[in-house]
């Protein structure tokens, strides 16, 4: 299902069997260079403050960060000079339809770099690459290998939309690289996981894990599933279905619409929703999508027929866009930056620091990619793709969601998820938690999960 491109017969051809590649060949260098500074290679490029930028093509960390220290580690048996700096390429979408969550992202992954090269619970830097997928699943493949084979890069993190996230994955399964992904469509730790594949972002499965028990026993059973037709809509609506069969809940499915991505007229979805018996919208929904539908359903009235829940309805981002047109609704709610949980405000503290304003959940997720790999590195005392791999597998680590690991059989990520109202606050809107299912009660089971490494 992985999106293909014209240079993919080309990919296989580059990962040289029993000799050394670009890559291995940059890090020799690289190496090198450490020694020849007495291990100054540490040292990065100051690039700026993580404010949305331009395309791709920025390399460098991005300051000595903010001095924050003392996070729990476990495995500090190396020193800097045994590691040396550690590369990472982040891609994120800057321009195209996601360009504002990548950004997001992006923002989020430069306060984790920040953090890292601050802090002395970590025995070696991050130099970051950033590059641009254009929400374009050849762009984030074609920016994949540039990293990997041209900047030498570690690991990849980030690629957000499912599509990207799952080309992105199946270049990095025949490399010697980790990719940490901020994409949450179920196959990317599901039937087309790989072992290199890391995913951070809770995915499809657990986003359901805050909509449908909810939904069910407080809004209504009558319900109408409307998503556009593409990777995250369709695993999401295959997980609710499986979400509520599992959990034995009386639901009864009365329509679903999925129109195309990119559809401007949603006028036959609403009429179809409005015309039927459902008490209940059932919207796991993203970016320009959910922002065009929500406006026009709520022109047409369709908010005083139904209730509406969603999955992306919770996100800064969306409300920001969608303003007094969200309040109201209902959301699986993947993060609030008023969490309590881990070391969260200190998170919040210095991402309003650097943006004057609160993080959402995709500064969340580019943060917390750059941290949880950076910790897997730092208790394996190695930079090296499968000894980093092997430690993370069930690795328990502080998040800004409490304490977590990624699940040694698919490499998910096991995090809480919250359902929250949304409501007026102010000239806004704000997000009122009204309910927690913890990390192990939103995971599929590995034996469901169709993962084999």
């Amino acid at each position: 299902m992985s999106p293909t491109d014209e240079t993919a017969a080309t990919d296989e051809a580059t990962d040289t069997h029993g000799g050394i590649n670009r890559r291995q060949a940059l890090r020799a260098l690289s190496g090198g260079a450490v020694a020849a500074s007495m291990g100054l290679a540490g040292c990065i490029q100051q690039t700026g403050d993580g404010e949305s930028g331009g395309s791709g093509g920025e390399s460098g960390g991005d300051g000595a960060g903010d001095g924050e220290s003392g996070d729990a580690q476990t495995g500090t048996t190396s020193s800097a000079a045994d590691i040396g700096t550690v590369s990472i390429g982040v891609l994120v979408p800057t321009s195209g339809p996601s360009a504002p969550l990548g950004q997001a992202q992006r923002q989020g992954a430069k306060l984790g770099v920040e953090f890292v090269n601050g802090s002395d619970a970590f025995d070696f830097e991050i130099d970051a690459v950033y590059e641009d997928t254009q929400t374009d699943p050849a762009a984030g493949r074609q920016k994949a290998k540039k990293v990997v084979e041209e900047d030498g890069v570690d690991v990849i993190a980030g690629a957000l939309e499912s599509s990207v996230a799952l080309a992105v994955a199946d270049y990095v399964g025949q490399q010697d690289v980790l990719y940490m992904s901020g994409a949450a469509t179920v196959a990317l730790t599901g039937e087309e996981c790989n072992a290199n594949t890391f995913r951070y972002e809770s995915n499809a499965a657990q986003h359901m894990a805050g909509l449908t028990d909810f939904a069910a026993a407080e809004l209504g059973t009558n319900w109408w599933l409307h998503s556009t037709d593409e990777a995250y809509g369709q695993s999401a609506l295959s997980q609710l279905e499986r979400r509520v069969e599992a959990q034995g809940l009386n639901v009864d499915i009365v329509g679903r619409t999925m129109p195309d991505p990119g559809t401007s007229d949603f006028g036959p979805q609403i009429t179809q929703i409005s015309n039927s018996d459902a008490d209940v919208l059932v919207l796991p929904e993203t970016g320009g999508d959910l922002i065009n539908f929500m406006k026009q359903a709520d022109s047409a009235g369709l908010k005083d027929e139904v209730d509406i829940i969603g999955t992306a309805l919770f996100a800064q981002v969306s409300r920001g866009a969608l303003g007094q047109t969200a309040a109201g609704t209902y959301s699986s709610t993947l993060y609030n930056h008023q969490l309590e949980t881990g070391d969260n405000q200190q998170f919040v503290e210095a991402y309003r620091s650097a943006h004057d304003s609160p993080p959402g959940n995709f500064a969340r997720v580019g943060y917390e990619l750059v941290r949880t790999v950076a910790r897997g590195i730092q208790a394996a005392g190695s930079s090296e793709h499968t000894t980093v791999r092997e430690t993370l597998e069930g690795l328990e680590m502080q998040t800004v969601l409490g304490e977590t690991s990624y699940r040694a059989c698919d490499h998910q990520s096991v995090n809480p998820v919250w359902t929250g109202e949304i409501v007026t606050a102010g000239e806004g809107t704000e997000v009122n938690l009204l309910n927690k299912v913890d990390g192990p009660d939103t995971v599929r089971p590995c034996e469901e999960t169709g993962c084999s490494f």
